[in-house]
């Protein structure tokens, strides 16, 4: 580096020298080299490494620098000024190079020692999870502090972990009980600090403090047992006189979940009179959850036949201290499930505590029909058709409407053109403002649909031609999932002039439901 600084004084003596020869008449003036030369050092106290440095000297007016870290030289500046630079944490020369007009320099060396404040001023946070059992977090805020790293303490566990500052560390421990957690906190400085906490004691969640996953089944594909989302059918016996368990129903953020303690096995008779027909349903749900269980099946039962018949199977390897969903098919359960009266909960001869919910039966609709709407067999000379394959439809102006809340496309099924409405909230049809339908020899409205989620579905005919304008709703009741539904609506049904229909408006009828899906084909009136 040194050097390189000789290079550059040559350069500017070169340069002052030339200037003076090829300057007639310029006489010669001895001018002394630079002297007294000093710097104002400043380090920050912020760890960050900066250090301004303000030079001065006699004689001179212009300075630069060899930071002695290896960095480049800096660029020349004017007495007065202040030059910044950024170091890393040790001990370095400082070389300050003074020049004036004549090209004379004197340097100056001058020993700088950087070094950084160690984290001070530490916000340790350690405290029990209140979800996962036997799980601690920790987390660290400091001065002059990047990272941490933390030994939890537990022998046979590899319990040492690293995080950085405000973020949060978890652990889970094998065993509950007391423990010395140790922290070593580091920054800039070659000096960490040390935090330790002795004596820490590592708690078991004994119960669910967050309520189970919201079913998101839609209701008409569900025989509901027990649950908030649903509602349930009418039961008879929950739990049964002849369970082996304690019982009692408790409110989790406002969920009503049941609790189970002791559980040996516990029975739930739905209606002893009145069977329950599972021949259409796919699968049996629950969500449990435990911190002792060691098995957990699910028994059905048809008392209504002779013998009775029964099967029992498992939820699986039980996962303790979260909520677990259970989906088990149906078709694994060997028996007849036209009848069944009785549903158990079993732990296979370990008593334990378990908190259940969500029980329900539900069918595993197909998402999209795999075969086209009937086709319709009305004369087409008694038809108005707004869309099928089957007639020639009317001019539409907007198919679908710009302010239509629904995603819009037309698909192909087996090559039967259908349009597939999605994230339905409203769609709307306009026939023609200029040229309205008259409706009025007609008799019915007619449409197929089929939907895997809906709940609900209505459609609206508008008459814009009239001031005030006029429309009515009509729902196609209750909504059946999974397959084609004719839908004809007598247009008498529709309180309004039927003579100027203008916009026609498909409606999902259920608030706070905009991700429906709804395929909708053959849409005309009829006589």
């Amino acid at each position: 580096m040194k050097k390189h600084i000789y290079i550059l004084w040559l350069s500017i003596i070169t340069v002052f020298t030339v200037g003076c020869s090829e300057d007639e008449g310029l006489q010669e003036v001895s001018i002394a080299a630079p002297s007294n030369v000093e710097a104002k050092v400043t380090l920050s106290q912020d760890n960050s490494g900066n250090v301004e440095v303000l030079p001065s000297a006699e004689n001179a007016n212009t300075f630069f620098i060899d930071y002695g870290d290896g960095s480049p030289v800096s660029d020349t500046l004017s007495s007065g000024e202040t030059f910044s630079h950024i170091y890393s944490e040790g001990n370095f020369d400082l070389i300050i190079v003074a020049l004036n007009v004549s090209g004379k320099t004197t340097k100056l060396i001058k020993p700088v020692e950087i070094s950084f404040l160690p984290p001070e001023n530490l916000e340790v946070v350690i405290e029990n999870d209140n979800i996962q059992s036997k799980t601690v977090n920790v987390t660290v805020n400091a001065d002059f502090a990047s990272s941490f790293e933390v030994d939890f303490g537990e022998d046979g566990n590899d319990s040492i972990l690293i995080g950085n500052i405000e973020e949060t560390v978890s652990f889970t421990y094998q065993e509950v009980g007391f423990y010395t957690i140790t922290l070593v906190v580091s920054g800039s400085s070659s000096e960490s600090t040390t935090f330790v906490e002795e004596g820490f004691e590592v708690t078991e969640v004994l119960q669910p403090v967050v309520a189970a996953p919201t079913p998101t089944t839609p209701a008409p594909n569900v025989i509901a047992i027990y649950s908030d989302a649903y509602t349930p059918i009418t039961v008879n016996e929950f739990p049964t006189e002849w369970s082996n368990t304690g019982f009692e129903e408790i409110q989790v953020e406002g969920d009503n979940i049941v609790k189970y303690s002791n559980l040996a096995f516990t029975g739930i008779v739905t209606d002893y009179e009145n069977p329950t027909n599972l021949t259409n349903m796919d699968f049996v749900h629950f969500d449990y959850w435990s911190t002792d269980a060691t098995a957990l099946s699910f028994k059905l039962v048809n008392t209504a036949l002779n013998p009775v018949q029964e099967d029992i199977e498992s939820a699986g390897s039980i996962v303790l201290g979260e909520w677990v969903s259970v989906d088990i098919p149906l078709d694994d359960f060997d028996m007849d499930r036209s009848q069944v009266t009785q549903l158990l909960f079993d732990t296979l001869g370990n008593l334990s505590t378990v908190f259940i919910d969500n029980i329900y039966f539900y069918t595993d609709a197909p998402t999209e029909p795999l075969l086209p709407a009937p086709e319709p067999t009305v004369d087409a000379a008694n038809v108005i058709s707004i869309y099928s394959d089957t007639y020639t439809s009317i001019t539409t102006t907007e198919f679908p409407t710009p302010w239509s809340g629904s995603g819009f496309e037309e698909v192909q099924i087996e090559g039967n053109n259908t349009i597939r409405y999605f994230d339905l909230d409203f769609t709307g049809i306009v026939t023609d403002y200029d040229n309205p339908t008259d409706l009025t020899a007609m008799t019915h409205l007619h449409f197929d649909y089929w939907t895997p989620d809906a709940q609900g579905l209505g459609i609206k005919l508008v008459n814009t031609a009239l001031d005030p304008l006029q429309e009515d709703l009509a729902s196609v009741g209750d909504v059946s999932l999974g397959q084609w539904v004719s839908v004809d609506i007598p247009l008498a049904d529709f309180d309004m002039d039927r003579s100027q229909v203008t916009q026609l408006i498909f409606d999902n009828l259920v608030e706070d439901d905009a991700s429906i899906t709804v395929y909708i084909d053959n849409f005309y009136f009829y006589n």
